[in-house]
């Protein structure tokens, strides 16, 4: 039976302009795009600053810092459907958002203030913890903080390799790409009690 829900937050919550960039750089330049996901890794695991982030990422893709980091605010734009439907799973459901991110400082500049603490009983935000998404530890800091079995917790992220992470770990997991496919596939495990086919 499922008890609680695990939602990332760069492309679930938040816009992801970090992904795309990553995604075409892999793509024209794969020398390039291994450093970029390394930058963006130390800067999940709290090792380095926005700024340090945005300087290091903007000099390897050929842009400006400001220009860099203009793309990164304008790209992130919180999906308030989701934002309201996660609030009608609130009576139901123990709730977590698990992010790779430097910290819950960074987290919360993104919410409303106090909207955090509203959505989600728990918070795990990798550079506090010092482990990232697909590591087990960082699953099982969430799952110990909802104080559920793995089994009995769902992780919806959009990375298929964090995914398949969280599903190593035992628990379950939903591959996000939109809204409408999410709430289908979970209401769908739901309804099975949490069994998978």
């Amino acid at each position: 039976m499922i008890k609680a829900i695990i939602f990332d937050c760069f492309g679930v919550f938040i816009g992801n302009p970090y992904k795309l960039r990553a995604q075409a750089l892999d793509q024209s330049d794969p020398e390039k795009g291994k450093l970029l996901h390394d930058i963006n890794r130390a800067s999940d695991r709290g090792y380095l600053s926005r700024d340090e982030t945005a300087k290091q990422m903007a000099e390897l893709i050929g842009i400006s810092t400001e220009q860099f980091l203009a793309e990164q605010d304008k790209g992130e734009i919180r999906d308030e459907d989701l934002v309201a439907y996660v609030k009608t799973l609130r009576p139901q459901f123990k709730l977590a958002m698990l992010s790779n991110i430097s910290s819950r400082e960074r987290l919360e500049l993104r919410f409303e203030q106090g909207q955090l603490d509203e959505l989600f009983d728990v918070v795990v935000a990798s550079g506090d913890e010092g482990y990232i998404k697909p590591e087990p530890e960082i699953y099982e800091i969430a799952l110990a903080r909802l104080g559920v079995k793995p089994e009995e917790c769902v992780m919806l992220d959009d990375i298929l390799e964090y995914c398949q992470g969280a599903e190593a770990v035992g628990l379950h997991a939903i591959q996000y790409f939109n809204l409408q496919q999410a709430i289908t596939d979970l209401n769908a495990l739901i309804d099975r009690g949490g069994k998978t086919d």
